[in-house]
Order: structure tokens, then sequence, then C-alpha cells
């Protein structure tokens, strides 16, 4: 499927869903002269800040600085990325977005996928309905501690041991042979007869981030029936196993700490769901994937693996852990005793229980640590040294001091080898990099800044590009060497183009152009911002700029001077000194004016 939309198609799903009726799906917004204002969304505050403006189709809140479009605003609100966030204002408007680069095709994926939504609405309901009047099934998750108000939230179902009646069902509702067999629930025998995937099995819809039912997970309830233990949808053009999280729609509603835990089955989340543990997900019968650590990455800054701790769960766990290293989260480890798994933990012990045994989750390198203890005798000499060596090599991926100091301390405990021993064999295989304490701005070869950038400098460059924003002919004899960031050179540059092509600034089309959340926010915040620049600030902001750049200047060039003394290259120092004399008089000429 492809995730590339031209710039007027997706310009065109932003025209058409106006961010004010948008915003007020989610929240209170009075108007307020010619914008709306409420409580802002992205965090508590007690007066409203966040700013709604239907003119400019943007939102802004100056309690927290969250910003955007209604892209972005439905990326924050729902926790989508940018794609579906697009889909997702399609479907609010009824655009079809492309997938074939043909109309016509694209129409009849846009209508078989919409029928397989519907398909798999139609079909939850039938399992639920179902699950209502079987008493088996009912009373079998209630003795797994399931109560009715969990299996309503939930939409669990059952599936009955006859072999054509979900079949016989989605006939009546309209449905050919052909999406059945599509949507995988319905599967075809050799003489062609048709009969249900799903049998005798709790069912566990799939609902995507979006609210869809996407797949089902079903479970036998006694074991040694035929058949195994759990069974899945198969991949349709709307359900992979590699890319979906099951419980991702609810959980990302429950995560204020940012914190979210990783389990292996559908029991294990629903369990802690009913203990009150509702920030939890499960990958869907398959390994974990780099694929859900990028998923991760959008809703959490703490993720928990909370696999069984059997043999098999140890084995996920190290694949799991290894995927999520590559990625920005902070990721612990709960070592749960062999026998035991999420649910069955949380039935033993409940919500508290649960709770105090998260408190002693490991880092993933006491999780090393701990394993590489398991493997190695440390009553024994050649043990503890082997154990100590392989914790060395564990070490090294360590990134402070701090943390090296304090793992090299749980090391020399175990071994008896002595603490500054390990710390220095650890210090001694990482890349040594000596600080540079350089000046207050420093700018390098290529005119870039790479120092610590005054507030006063900031600010010039914010209001100069703020007046470049309401004056965009000015951006063409704009000096961008003064700006500190690629950011700021890119906007502007973005910003002349457009003007050369369309006579006018289209902020929407502008941010489009930028990828990163954060500089999304900074444009939003120069648009939203009334305070009035008049052109005596854009000078003066320019003069700012100009005299911090020139002493940033003449900070290289005397580091340059005196490298080029001590190696005796008199001409380089000859030619900087003039460079320096020149910069000075500059100065000293614009100190006049």
């Amino acid at each position: 499927m492809t995730t590339y939309y031209s710039e007027e198609l997706i310009q065109s799903v932003i025209e058409a869903n106006d961010i004010v009726d948008v915003a007020s799906g989610y929240m209170t917004l009075k108007r307020v002269g010619n914008s709306f204002k409420g409580k802002c969304p992205f965090h508590n505050e007690k007066t409203a800040s966040f700013t709604v403006s239907r003119e400019k189709q943007l939102y802004h809140c100056f309690g927290c600085g969250a910003g955007g479009n209604v892209i972005t605003f439905i990326m924050e609100m729902e926790k989508l990325p940018f794609v579906d966030a697009l889909k997702f204002l399609a479907a609010r408007v009824n655009i079809v977005l492309p997938e074939k680069q043909n109309a016509q095709e694209d129409h009849l994926a846009y209508e078989t996928k919409k029928r397989l939504y519907e398909l798999h609405r139609e079909s939850a309901n039938y399992y639920y309905k179902i699950l209502k009047t079987n008493r088996p099934a009912l009373e079998y998750l209630i003795k797994r501690g399931i109560s009715q108000e969990t299996i309503r939230e939930f939409g669990l179902g059952y599936a009955t041991e006859e072999w054509s009646r979900l079949t016989d069902f989605l006939k009546t509702k309209g449905f050919s042979a052909e999406e059945m067999l599509d949507s995988g629930l319905v599967l075809a025998s050799e003489n062609k007869r048709h009969y249900d995937r799903f049998r005798s099995r709790i069912m566990f819809p799939i609902v995507n981030p979006r609210g869809q039912i996407v797949g089902f997970g079903g479970r036998l309830m006694a074991n040694g029936t035929n058949g195994p233990k759990y069974l899945n949808s198969p991949e349709t053009p709307i359900f992979s196993k590699s890319y979906e999280l099951y419980n991702l729609n609810r959980c990302k509603n429950f995560m204020e700490d940012g914190r979210l835990f990783i389990v292996e089955g559908y029991m294990d989340v629903i369990s802690l769901y009913e203990k009150g543990i509702k920030n939890t997900v499960a990958a869907l019968g398959t390994a974990f994937t780099p694929f859900h650590g990028k998923i991760l990455e959008r809703y959490a800054s703490e993720v928990i693996i909370a696999f069984d701790g059997d043999s098999a769960g140890i084995s996920a766990t190290e694949k799991a852990m290894n995927i999520l290293k590559k990625t920005s989260l902070n990721v612990k480890i709960l070592n749960l005793p062999v026998n035991e798994d999420p649910d069955s933990f949380v039935q033993k012990y409940g919500n508290e229980g649960f709770n105090n045994f998260v408190s002693k989750a490991l880092t993933i390198v006491e999780y090393e640590l701990e394993l590489l203890k398991r493997n190695n005798d440390l009553t024994q000499t050649d043990g503890r040294l082997r154990y100590g060596n392989e914790a060395i090599k564990i070490l090294k991926q360590l990134e402070t001091s701090v943390e090296i100091d304090y793992y090299s301390k749980m090391v020399a405990r175990e071994t008896g080898i002595n603490q500054e021993v390990i710390r220095r064999e650890v210090i001694r295989s990482k890349t040594k990099q000596s600080a540079n304490p350089g000046q207050l701005i420093e700018v390098d070869q290529k005119g870039t800044f790479t120092q610590k950038i005054p507030k006063a400098y900031q600010k010039a460059q914010e209001l100069a590009i703020r007046y470049c924003l309401i004056t965009p002919e000015m951006i063409d004899g704009f000096p961008m060497d003064y700006l500190t960031e690629q950011f700021y050179k890119d906007l502007l540059l973005t910003i002349s183009e457009r003007i050369k092509t369309d006579r006018k600034i289209d902020i929407n089309q502008v941010m489009s152009h930028f990828d990163e959340s954060e500089e999304v926010q900074k444009i939003v915040e120069f648009m939203m911002n009334e305070e009035e620049v008049s052109r005596l600030d854009y000078q003066d902001a320019l003069e700012i700029m100009n005299r911090f750049y020139n002493e940033a200047q003449l900070d290289k060039i005397s580091e340059q001077i005196k490298r080029e003394s001590t190696n005796g290259n008199d001409e380089a120092v000859a030619r900087l000194t003039n460079q320096f004399i020149e910069i000075k008089k500059m100065m000293k000429e614009n100190g006049r004016h």
C-alpha cells in the first residue's frame, strides 16, 4: 500500500475539514473575537489557553506550546501517524485516497475495504450476540475473572461449533461469497462449499487505532479440542499481524504517565484491564516486530515487557528487547516466575500485587546480567570469571559514567572482582570524547552554529522570521548566514519558493514540507503570535544578529590564528589577522551608525 499522497490531495483533505468543526468534536470551544478558545486537550489547565483560528485553520496552546493544523490535531488526539490521520479525515468527508494510481482502481479498492470493515463489524455483533445466549461460553469467561462490563467493552463473542453459521448470517446481510472469502472469516472446501474459519472459540475482535474492526482472534475453551489453542484472522487487505497490536485502540487513552505494558496474549490484556491496568497491548500471535517498536514510539516513553516466565517467554522477551533497544523508549522487563503469565499473576495477587512486582521491573542491563547469572555457576571461580568477562561486554553499551559506575558495583558484588578493574575495562573499550569548551557560540567550516545560542540572539532571529512571514518580499535579501538553525533557513526558503509560484503564503502547504512535530509547532507559534512586528523591530533584530554573528566569526578566527601560529604557518596567520581586523573595523563602523 502506498503511503505517498500529493500535496494537492493533502491540501484538499485539509480544506474539506474545518478545524473548528473537527476540534469541537473533542472539546468545548467558545468564540472570542475572531478565534475560538477552550481548555487545552493536551495538558491540564485551569484557564483556557488553547486557541483555534478558523481564518488560519490552525490551533495553538499558549500554555504547553502544542500547535498545528487539522491533521496534526487528529494525530495527537487519536494517536495516529500522519497517513492514518489523513485517512481518518478523508473518510470523515468521503474523500477517496488513491492507492493504485488509477481513479477507477482506487474507487474499487476503497469500496472493497469499506465493505470488509462493514463485514467485520457485522461479524463482531453476531459473535457478541451468540456469546450472550451461550451459557458455557459465558461461564468460561466469568470463571476466568472477566466481568460482563469488560465483555461488553472488548466486544468479546463466541463462534459456535456449527460449520457455516456465520457464513449463513453474512449471506442474509447481503455479502457476496467473494467478500466473505476475502475477509478470511469464511473458507472454501475442495468441492466449493463455504464454511466458517472460527468454530467453538471465544472471539476477540481486533480493532485498529482508527476504531475499525480488522480481524479476530479465537481461543478454544477447552484443552485437547481439535485445532490450535489460538487462531487468528489471516492477512487480508485490511489486516496484517505484523502491523497491528491488540488493544492499542483503547490503551492509547490510558497512558497519562507515558508507560505501556507489552504482553503475549489476549487474555493477559483483558485480565489486566479487568484489574484496572489498562495501558496494555499484545502482539497478535506473531513475534514482536521492528514495526511494532516504531508504533509504540508514537504512544509511549516507557515500555515494560511482561511476557510469560517460561523458556518460550524468555526467548520472546530477548527478541522484543533487542528490537526495542533500537528505539527511543525506556525499556524495562518484568521477570515473572517460571510458571506464571500476567493473567495468572494478576488473578492471584490482584492490582496491588502486580504493581508491587512492576516496581521491581529490571532495566535491560539488569535483565541481561540476570540471564548471564543463570547461565554461570557463581560458586565456582571459572563461573565468576566467565560472568565477569561477559558482563563487561554488556556494560559497554552504557552511555554515561554514572551508569557504568552503578552497574560495575553490581558486577563486583557478584564476582568479587574489584569494581575499579571492571569500570576501567568498560571505559577502555569505549571511544573517549574530549569535551570542547569553546566559546559561547561557535561557527564551523560550513558556517553552522555549534554552541549554545544566547537568548538575545534567539529572540532576534524569531522576531525577524515573524516579520518575514507577514512581509515575505523581504526574504530574498535576508542574510541567511545569520540564522543558527537549518530549520529557520528551510522555512524562509520554502516560503520564498511559494511566493514565486502562488503569490501568497498557504501555511498548510508550507507546513507539509516539515516532518518534525517540533518544527510544525514552531511555524504555528510564529503564525498565531498576534504581537505586532514593525519594520524598525526587524531592523533592530538584524543588527543584534549581525553583532552576534560577527563575534562568533572573531572567536573562530582567533582559534585559527592560535593553531596556525603554533604550526609556524606565518602566511595563514597574516591572512587570518587581516580578516580579524576587517571584521572588527566593520563592527566599529556599524556601532557608530
